[in-house]
């Protein structure tokens, strides 16, 4: 009876779909690792502490000030569809904010980098790396709004083939550019900005320019924003919170030491891509979910399938996160104790997620992220700040691990809640 439950998991469509978002995100995944390997290899510590600094920077950003449209693409477009009058405006409207911030920002670190590279990061440094970080950041959210449009028509291979595109031609400029001796932490992020662009117009020729043509009504907006302000809010505090342990290490340590930081937190790649290949294919189920049966069943099979593969993956990475530092150089083998701990946090975070896309998506609860992130973030820094000073770079991973246990905590007391009153 047992096997034939396991069995059954193998023959749904979520696992068929999992299986083409998990192997572009192995494909991608690889090609990220060669990726960081050689920029940390010939960078060494302080220069790729910078260039990780920038990447971190631009990864929050792409959540924060894209004010939660992402998810509101993926809620709206999956139940409406996007060739509807109502999923193009949708999409019209999401296009125009991300125009909007891309500007601002290009505008604003071009002429403030250096206060701002003082009060983000106390390491002046970052200055003269902001203006083409904010220009990686628009570059970004272009390429996101064409991979959320394909996650929430369920078109995964193209999902999947946008990654893999842009990776691969990032690692294959890096190459011509280590090959002329130009490899820097700038050059670097050049490519951080170039080459999603290259994926947004590949994906954008595949939707179409139709969306930009319809007229948008004002209650497009009022009812993107009363889902998406919440989905912003606790996007917003969550990635912030969960890159706290970086920036702490950027506060109080030297930029070689963030440079050991960012590549441990780096090794554990293939867990957090996990959770967006195979949340791309768990969230617009929830989101068409229409009743409490549907939703518990599909969580029980999600769950079991997410836990297994994170347990798997802690299994394979930890032996290979050694080799990963050790190649990269001598002075990168300091991380790898907090590489362990980092790889436990995101076991939790990836054997957790069909649970969040249940709150979020289903019983539509953005409003609690909001809350548990701020818990989360208190969590992080208030543990950061005691065991930093005591033991260093453990100290950190301890933070992270500690602020991620809060999470799946809070997070399982709710579901158990909203499940009982509905």
């Amino acid at each position: 009876m047992h096997w034939n439950k396991i069995n059954s998991i193998f023959k749904t469509s979520t696992f068929r779909q999992s299986l083409i978002t998990s192997t572009s995100i192995v494909a991608n995944g690889v090609l990220a690792t060669v990726f960081y390997l050689v920029a940390a290899r010939v960078l060494g510590a302080h220069e790729y502490g910078l260039f990780s600094l920038s990447a971190i920077t631009i990864a929050i950003m792409s959540v924060v000030f894209d004010f939660g449209n992402d998810k509101g693409m993926v809620k709206f477009v999956s139940s409406s569809g996007s060739d509807t009058p109502k999923g193009q405006q949708i999409l019209k409207a999401v296009f125009l904010t991300k125009l909007a911030s891309g500007i601002f920002f290009i505008f604003l670190f071009s002429y403030f980098s250096h206060p701002i590279s003082i009060l983000l990061y106390n390491q002046p440094e970052m200055a003269r790396l902001l203006p083409m970080t904010a220009v990686a950041f628009f570059t970004q959210l272009l390429f996101f709004f064409v991979t959320y449009y394909y996650q929430a028509r369920e078109k995964f291979v193209m999902w999947g083939f946008l990654f893999i595109n842009a990776n691969l031609a990032r690692l294959i400029l890096l190459f011509v550019i280590y090959h002329f001796d130009q490899l820097n932490a700038v050059s670097t992020l050049i490519l951080f900005a170039l080459t999603p662009f290259i994926s947004f117009i590949i994906g954008l020729r595949g939707m179409g320019w139709k969306f930009l043509q319809v007229k948008l009504q004002k209650t497009i907006f009022s009812e993107l924003f009363s889902f998406n302000k919440w989905a912003f809010g606790f996007s917003s505090v969550s990635t912030v919170s969960s890159r706290l342990d970086t920036f702490l290490t950027s506060q109080l340590n030297t930029l070689q030491n963030v440079g050991i930081y960012s590549l441990a937190s780096q090794a554990t790649f293939i867990m957090p891509n996990l959770v967006s290949a195979l949340g791309a294919v768990t969230s617009p189920k929830f989101a068409r979910f229409n009743s409490p049966h549907e939703n518990q069943k599909y969580l029980l099979k999600s769950t079991l399938f997410f836990f297994a593969i994170a347990l798997f993956c802690a299994v394979i990475l930890i032996p290979l996160g050694y080799v990963f530092m050790r190649f990269s150089g001598l002075e990168y083998l300091a991380g790898f104790t907090p590489f362990i701990l980092l790889t436990l946090s995101q076991v939790l975070f990836l054997a957790f997620s069909p649970l969040r896309d249940s709150l979020l998506y289903y019983y539509s609860r953005p409003d609690f992220f909001f809350w548990a992130s701020i818990g989360h973030g208190l969590v992080t820094l208030t543990s950061g700040l005691i065991l930093m000073p005591q033991i260093g770079l453990v100290g950190a991973a301890i933070s992270n691990l500690a602020g991620q246990v809060f999470l799946s905590l809070v997070s399982s007391i709710m579901y158990l809640r909203l499940r009982e009153t509905k």
